[in-house]
């Protein structure tokens, strides 16, 4: 009997083990689902990082070396004749931040 018992415990153990094996489909695409998201936010803090390490008065070439390019771009002039420029950086999940030129030079940094 105790034998039939250590048989039975350890069918039932191989049975859990068996299972435990092959994962749910749903639970491996949360799972999938999470490192993506994990993945994205890392990417986002990386550009964050950069937008915050920049300083006023850089050039706008500058900031292309250490930014990259953003992900759109206003001018204006204004009427006492500035060129005001500014940049947009996209991140994966929101917007990053926002960089003002004046006359080519870096006069405000907006991240988020």
């Amino acid at each position: 009997m105790k034998r039939r018992r250590a048989i039975f415990a350890g069918v039932a153990l191989l049975g859990l083990h068996a299972c435990a094996a092959t994962s749910d489909p749903r639970v491996q695409a949360a799972e999938d689902f999470r490192s993506t998201v994990f993945d994205l936010v890392g990417q986002d803090e990386g550009q964050t990082k950069r937008l915050s390490g920049l300083r006023l008065g850089m050039s706008t070439d500058d900031v292309l070396s250490a930014t990259g390019a953003p992900a759109r771009r206003e001018s204006r002039v204004t009427d006492s004749g500035r060129s005001i420029e500014t940049w947009v950086y996209n991140g994966q999940l929101s917007t990053l931040g926002t960089l003002t030129f004046e006359n080519g030079s870096l006069v405000q940094v907006q991240t988020n």
